[in-house]
């Protein structure tokens, strides 16, 4: 069991929360009270889809599922010759960009069924923000994403990736977005590539994904580059504020 308080969500949503994952093995008392001996008032777990009987402990002690999250591979990423619509160019972004970044996310995502904004105890316009200041500390906190791939029409941010190496031979494509008045040109197809480009350059075979089981769109273009379907998780919620230890 892996276990720690995030801060970020505690400034997010002013509530002490903490982050687990669950294996085989693992128990869903000792997950209580290793998070009530943190101070936690919410509790988001992930556990791998394969651990039914521990997915079903953890309801029998009200977790809310929030979310099935899918994870997608490609062990040895490919070299695309990459073609754009007329008038777009693509690069990597800098720290000026931040701020634009972090707007069209907040743009992008807002009402997206995440397990933020699948949990109705949490402010909408707070689970809003997740996926603005996550895009835009992507621009400039190495700890977040080592990069962040723009697609750009003049001075307009069209579509954006962040990108994270995990270890020598695994990066993350982390989070995906296409600006709404952009949409249906290919875009996020063309991420798909300038991302497995980038793992290519900075001698980074493996790349690995993720997203909601329910988004098919993205998950197309991932199987036409190449990805496969690898492993999944469920997303639980459980509020803390009963039952003190």
């Amino acid at each position: 069991m892996e276990i720690h308080l995030s801060e970020i969500d505690r400034l997010r949503f002013g509530i002490v929360t903490a982050k687990a994952e669950l294996n085989g093995g693992d128990t869903v008392s000792n997950l209580l009270y290793s998070a009530r001996r943190l101070g936690a008032m919410l509790l988001i777990v992930r556990v791998s889809t394969k651990y039914t009987a521990l997915a079903q402990d953890l309801e029998a002690n009200s977790a809310l599922l929030t979310d099935t999250l899918i994870y997608y591979k490609k062990d040895n990423v490919d070299n695309y010759e990459i073609s754009l619509p007329d008038g777009y160019n693509h690069r990597l972004a800098t720290h000026g960009d931040a701020e634009r970044v972090g707007r069209l996310a907040q743009d992008a995502f807002a009402g997206y069924t995440g397990h933020y904004h699948a949990d109705r105890r949490l402010a909408r316009n707070d689970c809003d923000l997740v996926y603005s200041s996550w895009a835009r500390e992507s621009c400039i906190t190495k700890s977040i994403a080592d990069d962040v791939l723009l697609i750009c029409k003049e001075n307009e941010i069209a579509a954006f990736a962040t990108l994270k190496r995990m270890s020598d031979q695994v990066f993350d494509g982390v989070l995906y977005c296409v600006n709404p008045r952009h949409r249906s040109r290919g875009l996020h197809l063309v991420l798909m590539k300038l991302s497995q480009n980038w793992g290519i350059v900075n001698g980074i075979r493996t790349m690995i994904t993720s997203t909601q089981i329910t988004n098919t769109i993205a998950q197309r273009n991932w199987c036409r580059v190449g990805m496969e379907p690898s492993e999944s998780f469920y997303t639980f919620h459980i509020w803390l504020d009963h039952d003190p230890l």
